[in-house]
Formats: structure tokens, C-alpha cells, sequence
């Protein structure tokens, strides 16, 4: 005959059959979930794989445009709006006031089109420019902009066309396809004030003549500015904020030594995003 089971003993072995299946299952899944943002809020998520890696240099590639004036190199840009069959593309001020119209843009998989300036918004007074094109029978991929702001520590990208040692034209037969610099880096400040132009994200990234207007993008991939180059080869006086103040010597210092970008929220504000 069967030993019948008190009623307390099958309530304890429910409970510990729960906790012998589920408190393991529940422990691995919040220890992998939590791991991440662990290692990132303590580590400043700097370290990325090599997949990782790959893909935000590809993404780059994809969103990232070559500015032409006369068939020749005269900086980057940044894809950032498509409507219909014709995109916005971004770059810095400073780069179309460094050549003359006609201007030419190439993109990714080296096409190049003719491209038309936007008249900026009236009053607006940062480094930036758009350009128009449009392309009858290809898809380019534009770029999303960031909705929330950098912070020092963050690890970013950028890409750009360095101007050093090139004498590329637009009779060039074949003209190679348009490959940006990729460099990798860390945000090192962000200024509550902006720097006369709307710079205020500051970078050790090394950007070079030609590399400006080229994306800066985070580790998820989305755009958090537009580069500049070195404040004191773009300024006669860096120390000059955007509401026209001056700031003290160890700040002065600081601007000079670091590399700047415009944010996202002045790209969207400026092209109407």
C-alpha cells in the first residue's frame, strides 16, 4: 500500500522546486541583462568588439559624402535627409566658403553628382551648410541624429576625407570610389556654452584638413555631431564663446588642446529636422 504524502510536505516540495528550477534562471538572465550597463556605467562602455568595430566603420562609409569643387577635394559631409528622389547633405560652413561654386558631391559607391547649395536660415550664425542632390535610380542611407546628448567619457567615430597627400580631380579615369578616414576616439568635454560657430562637443579625435564636416557618430551608430577641425587652426581667438564672452585661461587651454564638433540638436534646429 502507498504512503500517502502530508499536505505539508507536497507544499515544501513545490516551493523548492521552484526554487531549484527558477531562482538559477532568474539569477543568469538579470546577471546578463545588468552585465552591460554595469560595465559600461563603470568602464565608460570604451571597449568594443571587433564585429562591433566593423559595423559602425561601415555604417560610416555609408552615410558619409565627399565635397567636390572643381573635381577637387575640399571636405566631407553627412547624408542626412531624404524626401522623394532628393538628399540633404551636411557639412561645416567653413568648407563651401574655402572653394567656389560649382560644387560636386560623391557618394559611397562613387557616383558623383552635381549638388545645390541651401540658403541657411536667416540668422543663423554656426558652421554649418547644406547641399542638395538628387538621385534618379539609387538608395543612400541617411543618417539619424541623436537625441540625447554626449557625455565626457563616451566613446565616438568619425570619418572624413583627409586632404593630405592627395591630388584627386573629377577627370580622373576611373575616379576611385569614395573611401573616408575613420577614426576612433573619446568625447572629453562638452561645454555648457558653445564655442562663436555652435561647437561644444571636445575630442581627442585626430581631425586633419579635410576631415571637417564628416560625421562624429556614438556606439550606437546614431550621429552626435558634425566635425569641425582644431579650434586653433579654424579661430583667431578661440577663447570667444557664442554669446560673445571670453573664457579664462584654463578653459582657453583646454579648447586649444582639444578637437570640436557641432551636437545634433543645432544640426536639427538648423536643418529644420
Amino acid at each position: 500500500m502507498s504512503k500517502l504524502t502530508p499536505p505539508d510536505l507536497v507544499e515544501s516540495s513545490t516551493w523548492q522546486y521552484w526554487i531549484a528550477r527558477v531562482v538559477p534562471m532568474l539569477y543568469v538572465t538579470t546577471f546578463t541583462l545588468l552585465l552591460p550597463t554595469i560595465l559600461t556605467k563603470f568602464f565608460g562602455g570604451s571597449e568594443v568588439s571587433a564585429i562591433e568595430e566593423q559595423r559602425l566603420q561601415q555604417h560610416l562609409r555609408s552615410i558619409s559624402i565627399e565635397i567636390l569643387a572643381h573635381g577637387e577635394t575640399i571636405g566631407a559631409g553627412v547624408l542626412i535627409a531624404k524626401q522623394q528622389r532628393v538628399y540633404t547633405v551636411i557639412t561645416n560652413a567653413h568648407v563651401i566658403q574655402s572653394a567656389s561654386a560649382p560644387f560636386q558631391l560623391q557618394t559611397p559607391d562613387g557616383q558623383i553628382y552635381a549638388a545645390a547649395l541651401v540658403t541657411p536660415p536667416i540668422g543663423q550664425n554656426r558652421d554649418l551648410s547644406m547641399l542638395r542632390f538628387q538621385s534618379l535610380d539609387r538608395t543612400y542611407i541617411t543618417a539619424k541624429l541623436a537625441t540625447a546628448s554626449p557625455k565626457s567619457g563616451d566613446r565616438v567615430w568619425s570619418a572624413g576625407f583627409s586632404l593630405k597627400g592627395t591630388d584627386r580631380t573629377i577627370e580622373d579615369t576611373p575616379r576611385p570610389t569614395s573611401q573616408p578616414s575613420i577614426a576612433s576616439g573619446q568625447i572629453v568635454q562638452i561645454l555648457p556654452m558653445p564655442i562663436a560657430g555652435g561647437y561644444n562637443i571636445g575630442s581627442d579625435l585626430p581631425i586633419e584638413h579635410g576631415t571637417s564636416g564628416g560625421a562624429l557618430i556614438d556606439r550606437s551608430g546614431k550621429l552626435v555631431g558634425i566635425n569641425g577641425v582644431q579650434v586653433k587652426s579654424l579661430w583667431n581667438n578661440p577663447e570667444i564663446l557664442e554669446d560673445g564672452s571670453k573664457v579664462g585661461d584654463v578653459l582657453h587651454h583646454q579648447i586649444r588642446n582639444s578637437h570640436w564638433a557641432i551636437p545634433s540638436n543645432f544640426i536639427r534646429e538648423f536643418a529644420r529636422l
